[in-house]
């Protein structure tokens, strides 16, 4: 349990009203229930009064009477207090006794390793790491410290882990890409000899794909997040801050810049260079590389501002 006062210290917020309110739960602000933190942005603020959360983030202006915390920011001055209020659930350290552990595999401290996990030969766990119920660690795996990886996760040989990192259940990492050539009677497989290297900080939702490069490695960089069900190809390159919602799908060897938004089910080709801080529309189908700092819809992707302009003339 947190107080406001200790709350608004932690985000460097302006409390007014009752310090010592007890806060041990966050929620809206419609559905708040006494004990929570809630927020209200700006075109929000006359509903404060009604609302049954205990304490409230609010931006600068005129300050309800009641326990508040002042803000610039207040959704996200939230997001930070909601992780520090209610924490994720993590088993205790410890290994289950039935997880199989290769006896030259490194283990940190206060690390969890749940039932019928096993851990190749040569793989290191970083301290604080959890692991939940049915994963594999392949041989030769690096997992940073205080990450989580939930039940059914798979690592193939040789994937590096940073520290932080948070694994969804069902997510597989570092399966062959899919890489053939053609000899004029058969397909013949292209060796698929890369890793697969995902950076500090990177959380990847449920069921999502990432393949192991074929010859390079395919890269997630720090402070990126994918959705649910998103598949990364071999030897993608994806920067550092990009937002990637679901059924999202790379195509092999094309280079993701830093800040890119991506809406669910857009599909990605290959070989293709997509420029820092683009934000590419829900559904659009990109098949030309895209410069820093546009916005694209559409399929094929075109500029924001003609698909508008397309749909205004339908």
């Amino acid at each position: 349990m947190k107080t406001a006062q200790q709350v608004a210290d932690y985000v460097n917020g302006t409390l007014h009203g009752d310090g010592n309110t007890p806060l041990r739960d966050v929620g809206s602000l419609q559905h708040a229930s006494s004990g929570a933190l809630a927020y209200a942005e700006t075109k929000h603020v006359d509903r404060v009064e009604a609302s049954q959360a205990s304490c409230i983030l609010v931006p600068p202006g005129d300050i309800p009477q009641r326990t508040v915390i002042v803000v610039d920011n207040p959704r996200v001055a939230f997001a930070r207090a909601a992780q520090w209020i209610v924490p994720p659930t993590l088993p205790a350290p410890g290994v289950h006794d039935t997880a199989l552990i290769a006896p030259d595999a490194t283990i940190g401290a206060a690390v969890s390793i749940g039932a019928w996990t096993v851990v190749e030969s040569g793989a290191h766990i970083g301290s604080g790491t959890s692991i939940f119920p049915g994963a594999y660690i392949g041989r030769g795996c690096h997992i940073g410290e205080q990450s989580i990886l939930y039940p059914k996760v798979i690592l193939y040989p040789g994937s590096q882990l940073g520290d932080r990192v948070i694994l969804h259940a069902g997510v597989i990492i570092g399966a062959d890409g899919f890489g053939f050539v053609f000899d004029g009677e058969r397909h013949l497989k292209v060796p698929q000899v890369g890793t697969v290297r995902i950076k500090s900080d990177v959380e990847i939702g449920a069921n999502s794909t990432i393949d192991r490069g074929s010859l390079a490695d395919t890269v997630i960089g720090k402070n990126t997040f994918l959705d649910n069900q998103v598949h990364v190809a071999h030897n993608v390159q994806i920067g550092k801050n990009c937002m990637i919602a679901g059924q999202v799908g790379f195509a092999g060897s094309t280079t993701v810049g830093d800040n890119v938004v991506i809406g669910g089910q857009a599909g990605i080709s290959g070989h293709l260079k997509i420029g820092n801080n683009v934000k590419i529309g829900g559904g659009s189908g990109v098949v030309n590389d895209i410069p820093d700092n546009y916005q694209v819809m559409g399929y094929p992707a075109i500029p924001l501002k003609d698909f508008v302009k397309q749909r205004k003339n339908k």
